[in-house]
């Protein structure tokens, strides 16, 4: 398949004005539709290189699409130029009079005399592992609504293994409006995925030594702590066993993977539109090699593990 990529310059704007520290947002309406255009921002590496590309665009567009790949709702995104740049425009999923209610705002009901929690119940910014797992239960909002925890478990391990090392409290929730169910947000805000931020320049490194491809493989990270504190590591969580549910949704994923449909919403971007390069001239290399790597020595090393050798279902 080839992405088309959208030519937004014409678009009105909206009217409508959208938070969060990952860059510039702009409304826009786009075929009579509202839509959300997402800016890369600016990032200086430590080594003080800029990259003349900012793949964040890329890495929403492909983040969400895996996310569609694997059948979980998400927010439906579109590439295109605005500002003679490339851009990530998403759908505005609350339109027509929904109001989306994140986690995050959802803790922030509990009162802190609940019982059982590392920090305070209503610390909706806290991202201590067993206290958002039990703010799930807790939280009357959710437990009304099907596939809550379900859907969460999902998110991490598919964030793990397109690497969105930004999945906190903010960016995940439901969707209420006046006389109707509420119900789960479709999975939006996958801007930090695929190591965005990597330069023309690391990922010429990076492929130039087979060894440096396996350590971006096998970097994979998240925003939660164990009660201590400390940082949950994604691939020993997975790999202790201890959470059935955890286990079901690295199952659910293995078996859902497709590589034939990534390569093809990879293989798809071009390098150049409207004028505008689009992406890294290694970058499709680079992104191929890494997530077959992650796929074949990581999860799938990971999953036979767990469950004795078998071969999973995207296996190739």
């Amino acid at each position: 398949m080839r992405v088309d990529i959208q030519d937004f310059e014409a678009c009105g704007r909206s009217g409508l004005y959208y938070g969060g520290n990952g860059g510039r947002k702009e409304g826009v309406v786009w075929n009579g539709e509202y839509w959300i255009a997402k800016f890369p921002s600016l990032h200086v590496g430590a080594a003080g290189d800029v990259p003349s590309i900012n793949t964040a665009p890329i890495s929403e567009w492909l983040g969400s699409h895996v996310y569609e790949m694997l059948g979980v709702p998400v927010q439906k995104t579109v590439l295109g130029v605005r500002d003679g740049g490339i851009v990530c425009a998403c759908k505005d999923f609350t339109m027509p009079g929904r109001r989306l209610v994140s986690f995050h705002d959802l803790r922030n009901t509990l009162s802190d005399d609940e019982e059982g929690f590392v920090e305070s119940p209503s610390a909706g910014s806290g991202m201590v592992l067993s206290d958002v797992l039990m703010g799930i239960d807790r939280l009357p909002e959710l437990r009304e609504i099907p596939g809550g925890k379900e859907r969460f478990w999902r998110m991490f391990v598919t964030d793990a293994f397109i690497r969105n090392i930004d999945r906190d409290n903010t960016n995940w929730g439901i969707l209420v409006a006046p006389g109707t169910r509420s119900a789960l947000a479709p999975v939006f805000d996958n801007a930090d995925s695929f190591n965005r931020k990597r330069t023309e320049a690391a990922i010429e490194r990076v492929l130039s030594d087979p060894q440096a491809v396996e350590n971006d493989a096998r970097d994979v990270r998240s925003c939660f702590a164990q009660d201590s504190g400390k940082p949950i590591l994604p691939l020993e969580f997975m790999e202790c066993g201890a959470t059935p549910e955890c286990i079901r949704a690295l199952d659910w994923f293995m078996e859902r993977w497709d590589f034939e449909r990534f390569d093809s919403l990879l293989d798809g971007i071009p390098e150049e539109t409207h004028g505008i390069k689009v992406i890294p001239r290694r970058y499709k290399e680079y992104r191929h090699r890494v997530i077959e790597c992650r796929y074949h020595e990581v999860f799938a090393g990971l999953w036979r593990k767990l469950h004795g050798n078998v071969i999973p279902m995207g296996f190739r």
